[in-house]
């Protein structure tokens, strides 16, 4: 069912050769390539030189950074292709920019730490190429070989001679468990002295050295093939020890109660037995190829393809209008959806429409898939953003209902449970209703966080109370529940001592019972969603609008930074470095009680977020009960009495990149 006229495409996004495992990242794996893995990677011979306008460009190969091996194969192209329309880049908001300034924040605490210690020098004080220059420790130097590009935030010496390289991470690298190979970050330069002067037995990961083994290693499939790349770095420049293994210093406890802090441990990836290795040389293989062709402008080994990278890469605007304009498949689906869709010779969404459903059910498609991808087809054509599944929908409704939305900080907390009340009896029982957030303004980690926790928890529990002594129904709605219950969950575990904490048995049996409602599911449940399931896209097709010009996730945690005056957070003026003394880091601050913001305008910003976050939900909610008879059924698109297709909203509208919260 080819599309006539087109001519075969290369390999899309993230297609690598045949599928390999990561070793001890095998569960992870299919992250980085498997979506479309099925599609394979091109033999390719680079050109010598490649005519482009007239004028030859010379190929030379390009280096690679230690990102490359796991991204986006077309990001890779579009990066390397000098003709490629930089403008239309999508600048990082200032969620995602805060990210960036938190993770260096994190490394440059650790590397002072590091660089303080007898034997360790600065990257820029070191010349590799000296065969008499060898430190114990180098923090943070440049490294070039022909293909590769890297600046691992650490080498240390081993005893013989040459250097293993080590990451610093903003994120966990362990939870409870065992087989994780740690060794102290504050004894790690005395290691690597102790290796450089030929201690036997000396070397930073010869085994009997580790510590802390009761952990497990967590999956980062991304930071093992980094630690690749700069293993096969130092291997071409003659800087590498014999054993090829790195290690990753990252951030934060577990989810347990565990003191453990994972700043101050490496966990150490052994490269080779796990078949990282292996699998990075397959993809760097392959990455140098896609950009090596991208770079001389020859025909492109990469095309793209809807990921779920797309959602934060820069160049989706580029993908995005090329996706459209060939109506490709991956606008609807993803994974091996998509490999699977055009192994069958579907590759657009039109030809997806019109599929037969006995070669939909014939092909590995992901549960539930094949009975709806049709309708999911035929409501992009007609702009339909949500198909009823039956002939009507409906969500639980009750006399006292309770809209909860929750806004966290990475993995330090949630500093604010926001709630809005609405339903029939609330003025017969004299209860106020609207918008009451319960929050803590001190910098997390913090006690207050738990203080804040029990306050909404009595609130919550006191509504509750009052519905049930008065013979009347409550309900507490959320939009994807398991943001709100990671932490629903953990409160008790982390702050017992908070009065009023109520026991996890109480938050479990809640969480597990009819009165919590997850509109996220419900609607899941009763529709078809050819796009995002966003409650920023979903929410507006109710009329709701959210009254801050840039709502979102990402941008509140920047948010939250300066409210706090956290250090290193982003001005309100977008710039970096807020003069706050106060900082994020993992061991609760021994909380007083609340206090006010840092930034007051910020906190009011951040709060009335929330605010619409949870009146998004009311509106959702309500919606779907009394107005969605106005969008179109499965059987109005797809049944046997369906004739063509009806106009609900623009035409082949773009989907966006990623569905989530």
């Amino acid at each position: 069912m080819a599309q006539p006229g087109l001519a075969p495409r290369a390999a899309p996004g993230l297609s690598v050769g045949a599928p390999t495992l990561i070793g001890m990242q095998a569960d992870t794996v299919a992250q980085l390539g498997a979506e479309v893995a099925a599609a394979g990677s091109v033999p390719v011979q680079v050109p010598a030189a490649v005519l482009v306008g007239g004028s030859a460009r010379e190929a030379r190969p390009p280096r690679l950074g230690a990102v490359a091996a796991a991204r986006c194969r077309r990001r890779v192209h579009l990066d390397a292709d000098p003709t490629a329309p930089r403008e239309r880049q999508l600048p990082a908001d200032d969620g995602v920019r805060q990210r960036w300034a938190d993770a260096a924040e994190h490394r440059n605490r650790i590397l002072a730490g590091v660089l303080a210690q007898p034997g360790a020098v600065a990257g820029a004080d070191w010349d590799p190429g000296d065969p008499g220059d060898r430190p114990a420790v180098v923090v943070r130097p440049q490294l070039s070989s022909a293909t590769r590009d890297g600046s691992p935030d650490l080498l240390l010496r081993a005893t013989d001679g040459g250097y293993l390289p080590v990451l610093v991470r903003n994120h966990r690298t362990t939870d409870a468990g065992s087989g994780a190979r740690l060794s102290a970050v504050a004894s790690m330069a005395a290691a690597a002295v102790a290796a450089a002067a030929g201690s036997s037995g000396a070397d930073p990961v010869e085994p009997g050295r580790f510590e802390h083994t009761g952990r497990r290693m967590r999956s980062h499939p991304e930071d093992a093939l980094a630690l690749a790349h700069h293993v096969r770095l130092l291997q071409e420049l003659g800087l590498a020890t014999a054993l090829p293994a790195g290690g990753v210093i990252g951030r934060g406890p577990g989810t347990d109660e565990s003191p453990h802090e994972d700043a101050g441990y490496v966990l150490w990836h052994e490269l080779s037995a796990s078949g990282v290795l292996a699998e990075y040389d397959s993809r760097f293989a392959d990455r140098l190829a896609v950009a090596a062709t991208a770079a001389t402008g020859a025909a492109a080994l990469a095309e793209p393809s809807r990921i779920a990278e797309c959602r934060r890469c820069p160049w989706w605007p580029v993908c995005e209008s090329q996706l459209v304009a060939l109506r490709d498949v991956s606008l609807l689906v993803s994974g091996t959806d998509v490999s699977a869709l055009r192994t069958a010779g579907v590759r657009t969404v039109d030809e997806l429409a019109q599929a037969p459903a006995e070669l939909l059910g014939s092909l590995p498609l992901s549960n539930g898939l094949a009975g709806t991808a049709r309708v999911r087809a035929k409501a992009w054509i007609s702009g339909a953003q949500l198909v009823r599944r039956g002939a009507s929908a409906s969500v639980p409704r009750a006399d006292l209902e309770l809209d909860v939305d929750m806004e966290s900080y990475l993995d330090d907390g949630a500093y604010l449970w926001g709630t809005y009340l609405s339903g029939p009896a609330v003025q017969r029982l004299g209860l106020r209703p609207g918008y009451r957030p319960f929050v803590t303004w001190r910098p997390l980690p913090d006690r207050d966080e738990g203080r804040a926790f029990a306050e909404f928890w009595a609130y919550l529990q006191g509504i509750r109370s009052a519905a049930a002594a008065h013979g009347l129904t409550f309900a507490a709605y959320c939009y994807s529940r398991q943001a709100e219950e990671r932490w629903l969950r953990s409160a008790p575990r982390r702050f017992p001592d908070q009065p009023g904490m109520p026991p996890a048995a109480e938050i479990d049996a809640f969480c597990s019972g009819g009165q919590w409602v997850d509109i996220y599911q419900e609607i899941r449940d009763q529709f078809v969603v050819p796009g995002s399931m966003k409650l920023k896209v979903l929410a507006p097709l109710t009329g709701f609008g959210w009254r801050d010009r840039e709502p979102g996730g990402e941008n509140s945690m920047a948010w939250y930074r300066v409210a706090v005056g956290a250090a290193g957070s982003l001005g309100t003026d977008g710039t970096d470095g807020m003069n706050g003394t106060a900082g994020t880091g993992s061991t609760a601050h021994a909380g007083a009680g609340p206090v006010e913001p840092v930034d007051a305008a910020m906190a009011r910003r951040i709060l009335q977020y929330n605010e619409d976050d949870v009146r998004a939900t009311l509106a959702l909610r309500r919606w779907i009960t009394e107005r969605s008879w106005s969008v179109p059924s499965a059987a109005d698109l797809d049944g046997p009495a369906a004739a063509g297709l009806q106009q609900y909203g623009p035409a082949a509208a773009a989907v966006p990149a990623a569905a989530g919260r």
